[in-house]
């Protein structure tokens, strides 16, 4: 009797719930296949894998998509991650896709670099002819990169340890994804459009490493052209040592690392200042030199006897080579003291930027991990932290 009762039912909703729930017991994978069909509504895509046996539907929400840098376009070769779901309403089985890659794409970006490059080559964008001269003692340096990125801080600590008098300004752009090209070109544009006395006497543009796909936007053509329109020097610094873009091909110098960048860009101050001294010193001693064969030379005439015959002449004539040499000596006085004072103005600042004086005045610097502590957003918790005074250092926890 009990066996031909009927099992109550279970509501539609409450099944497809727990359909859902089992089916996302299945865990994260990652998925390839062709992409056979997409669509965008609001941000979020909808799209469809397939390989030969099975077809796959596929969903990435707005929040996702807004950081993948391609178009998925039918016929690509696509890897995704994500994990299945059920889209309750309709009972829909569908892959909720977290990340999402084009696969083999690789061979068709160098093919479309080398396009590019044996265009630019014909064009004559690459010829040293072409390229302009860095200024050995800049001014003002204009960067154009990301303000979030590791190869500002490296570009930034280095022109500061080398080169504290020197003016920096950025142009904080993107530096791969879609817009990012433009972005370059147009922040390369306007360093040009500052006033005269604004305008960098160099510009840095670059980034950190990564793959061909992530280093495109260097490889663009409207980059290209700006680089190669632009009057004012251009160091290009993209990726590592190994990578190679057309902006390095065009700009007038390139870089192995936006660090190298800096390193190209500006001399140490500390060996300025000494060849302005050896400079001083030769100027020095050529101008005794030729002052003491002026004055030999002089009483060589007047000691001749054609010279003493009449006195009225030498006379004179020795007021006026008295009158020179009184010149010439207060000119080459003025000159060195000249020079002696930028010697002294440089030092100066050399001096005041000196972090040791700033810590003998009460001020402290934190380090955690061997680094400085510039944010409070660095530290957690129970951070060892070590605090340097002007007399020595002490070891403290983060309490708060």
């Amino acid at each position: 009797m009990n066996q031909n009762r009927k099992q109550a039912a279970i509501p539609v909703g409450k099944y497809v719930s727990n359909l859902r729930e089992h089916i996302g017991s299945f865990g994260h994978a990652w998925v390839e296949g062709e992409l056979s069909e997409h669509t965008a509504r609001r941000g979020h895509w909808y799209f469809t894998i397939a390989d030969e046996s099975s077809s796959l539907k596929c969903v990435m929400w707005q929040s996702r998509t807004q950081h993948v840098n391609f178009k998925p376009e039918p016929g690509q070769l696509l890897r995704v991650y994500g994990s299945p779901t059920v889209y309750p309403k309709y009972c829909r089985l569908q892959f909720d896709v977290r990340k999402i890659e084009r696969r083999h794409t690789t061979g068709d970006l160098q093919k479309r670099f080398l396009e590019l490059q044996n265009k630019f080559a014909k064009e004559g964008l690459f010829d040293p002819d072409r390229k302009s001269i860095l200024p050995r003692l800049p001014r003002c340096i204009g960067i154009a990169t990301s303000a979030e990125g590791a190869a500002l801080q490296d570009i930034l600590r280095i022109l500061r340890d080398r080169y504290p008098v020197c003016q920096v300004i950025l142009a904080s752009v993107r530096v791969q994804g879609p817009g990012a090209a433009p972005e370059i070109a147009e922040a390369i544009q306007q360093f040009h459009r500052l006033s005269t006395d604004r305008q960098p006497d160099l510009l840095i543009i670059g980034r950190g490493g990564g793959s061909l796909e992530d280093l495109w936007a260097f490889n663009e053509e409207v980059v290209a052209r700006a680089i190669a329109e632009s009057e004012i020097p251009i160091i290009s610094a993209v990726g590592h040592e190994t990578d190679t873009t057309i902006a390095d091909l065009v700009a007038d110098v390139r870089a192995a690392t936006p660090s190298h960048a800096a390193q190209t860009a500006v001399p140490e101050l500390a060996a300025v200042v000494q060849h302005v001294d050896r400079l001083e010193q030769q100027m020095h001693t050529l101008t005794a030199g030729r002052i003491t064969v002026m004055r030999r030379r002089v009483h060589q005439i007047t000691d001749s006897y054609s010279f003493n015959t009449p006195i009225n002449m030498v006379r004179d004539t020795q007021q006026t080579v008295h009158n020179c040499i009184d010149q010439l000596y207060d000119a080459c006085s003025t000159r060195l003291q000249s020079y002696k004072h930028r010697v002294e103005v440089l030092q100066g600042q050399m001096k005041a930027l000196d972090p040791k004086l700033l810590l003998h005045r009460g001020y402290a610097r934190i380090e955690h991990n061997g680094e400085s502590v510039r944010s409070s957003r660095q530290l957690k918790t129970k951070d060892t932290i070590e605090i340097h005074f002007g007399d020595g250092h002490r070891e403290a926890i983060v309490s708060d």
